[in-house]
């Protein structure tokens, strides 16, 4: 009887689990529809909420408010490009070709979800910590090369590694940032020569370790 006990909370356990992480899910699906479709600015929590077939007070089980929703987004986003943001890490990146072509998809990639990137770069015009969450995205993105890439194998408590890393970091944010800008059609980044000379940045900073 107490097993027949301890299995049925186990199971209801489960459930509960389940049922929680499908109603977030859901309110992650109904947030990025509807932020691509409106903007950051104009969706309000109750757009939300609405949109995925649950209550205000669900919403704020999962999230304390639009900002935080974002962010999850965000998140969820950047971990699914990680693995597209270090291939590089993978071939011969110190071949200028073979970083043109890395660039090249990471510009491809950030057409393709246009619309989103525009909702982010909203949330970090409208909310001050979501600067910290993309900062912390480079971070990681040195971090993850370093695993690959001698070069981004820095120490930033050190003085040669401190500046270094500050290197690696602008370069990291540059290649970012104009891949953003060409997803929007904006400014210099639509020209296609600003991915060799992305290419030409990322190679020297990658060969002067070894120089």
């Amino acid at each position: 009887m107490t097993s027949a006990v301890a299995v049925r909370r186990t199971g209801q356990a489960d459930f509960q689990r389940r049922r929680k992480q499908d109603s977030c899910d859901q309110l992650l699906a109904a947030a990025s529809v509807a932020f691509c479709a409106s903007g950051y600015f104009s969706v309000s929590v109750e757009d939300i909420a609405s949109a995925a077939g649950v209550s205000r007070m669900t919403f704020y089980r999962h999230f304390s408010g639009k900002s935080a929703i974002a962010s999850e987004l965000f998140r969820r986003n950047a971990e699914a490009a990680m693995p597209r943001l270090l291939a590089i890490g993978r071939g011969d990146f110190r071949d200028r070709k073979a970083a043109e072509g890395w660039i090249a998809e990471l510009f491809a990639a950030d057409r393709a979800s246009r619309q989103l990137l525009r909702v982010f770069i909203q949330a970090n015009v409208d909310e001050p910590g979501f600067t910290e969450n993309a900062h912390s995205f480079i971070d990681d993105i040195i971090i993850g090369l370093a695993q690959t890439i001698p070069a981004f194998a820095l120490d930033w408590r050190e003085p040669h590694g401190r500046r270094r890393w500050l290197e690696a970091w602008l370069l990291i944010y540059e290649i970012l940032d104009q891949s953003n800008h060409a997803a929007r059609e904006s400014g210099i980044a639509t020209d296609p020569l600003i991915i060799e000379i992305l290419a030409e940045r990322f190679i020297a900073f990658v060969r002067a370790e070894a120089a």
